[in-house]
């Protein structure tokens, strides 16, 4: 049942580990052609395709304005805080992302999540533009009868290598490389480990369009290669339309301050998970998880201002949904087990 002690367990513990990690924001925000458009929908919103596919921001502030810009025939008016170089401190600063996300019970189960990724540009050994380092681990709690045999814990750690370079002014290739650990610890064998990487290319004809094609390799047995194939959609500055399917999302900007956006959207997608893991037997499983979900969300950024590298201050969001098409499957089992539809609360930060 949702109730509010659980809302509230959900927040104060989302605000203690933000407060617990939180650091100096980062001077460091790289740009990239489709910064904004929002490949973070692109997929199923397990930890590595949130974190690889979260923004293309992996371009690099030592290099001209970015290409969002390159179509506009006014002549950028110089500024000496964009001229001058940033310090190494500055550019090997890392990124942040926490989040945290609650599914009430319903068929007698609840899920609980909350994810820690870290994004570190891998400077003076290479660029312009760096490749990134990626790190992260995902927790997931789910409290379910014990007849369902399903784990309680579960633990996904991850470590990795990103990198976007531009080919010319429409064109950009961003890849990608991971190596996964995840396991409720007691089957920590070949199951546990998984590898997953990819290649896409975007493609700007014009300023408001992104058309990107490409494949990723999740390693995962249910879905093991996803083709990447969509557009996303700029018709002005106060509208975003992705069109990245399986998860479309269209976003409004209601509004700005020289320091502040503040943006409404609705979409939907898939989410999910993979992991290994032991039945109350001992015997070794594999368990994956699908469900499909609508959201409406606010989120409040900085503005991005084209051409420079200092952040002005973090990202924060929350959204609220409804998820649907719920089930856990094991590889050993012929069964699937399908739970009811449910309610969905998510909050997160990135500085």
């Amino acid at each position: 049942m949702l109730t509010t002690r659980h809302f509230l367990f959900f927040l104060t513990g989302l605000c203690c580990f933000t407060i617990s990690l939180r650091a100096e924001p980062a001077q460091f925000e790289p740009e990239a052609p489709a910064a904004e458009p929002g490949l973070a929908f692109l997929l199923p919103t397990d930890q590595f395709l949130r974190q690889e596919l979260d923004e293309p921001d992996d371009s690099d502030p030592l290099l001209p304005p970015p290409l969002e810009d390159s179509f506009s025939q006014v002549e950028p008016t110089p500024n000496p805080d964009t001229e001058s170089l940033p310090d190494l401190k500055t550019l090997l600063r890392p990124r942040f992302d926490i989040s945290a996300e609650w599914e009430p019970e319903a068929d007698g189960v609840e899920m609980i999540s909350s994810d820690l990724n870290l994004k570190l540009p891998l400077y003076p050994v290479f660029g312009p533009p760096p490749p990134f380092l990626t790190a992260g681990y995902s927790f997931t709690r789910i409290n379910a009868p014990v007849q369902l045999d399903l784990p309680r814990d579960l633990h996904q750690f991850s470590l990795g290598v990103s990198w976007m370079r531009p080919l010319n002014e429409r064109w950009l290739v961003r890849t990608m490389l991971s190596g996964v650990f995840a396991t409720d610890f007691y089957n920590t064998g070949s199951m546990a480990w998984q590898f997953r990487g990819g290649m896409f290319a975007i493609y700007r004809p014009n300023e408001e369009w992104d058309l990107a094609f490409g494949a990723l390799a999740t390693g995962q047995e249910d879905i093991p290669v996803l083709p990447v194939i969509g557009a996303t959609w700029r018709p002005s500055s106060s509208v975003k339309v992705n069109l990245m399917l399986p998860n479309p999302r269209i976003s409004y900007l209601i509004s700005e301050s020289e320091t502040r956006q503040q943006w409404a959207y609705v979409g939907g997608g898939m989410s999910g998970g993979n992991w290994a893991y032991n039945l109350r037997d001992g015997s070794p499983e594999r368990l994956n998880y699908r469900e499909w979900r609508l959201v409406v969300g606010w989120e409040s950024m900085p503005p991005r201002t084209p051409g420079r590298f200092q952040s002005p201050g973090a990202s924060y969001l929350i959204e609220a949904g409804y998820v649907f098409g719920r089930k856990f499957e094991r590889e050993h089992q012929a069964a699937d087990i399908k739970i009811d539809n449910s309610l969905l609360l998510h909050s997160g930060i990135r500085f």
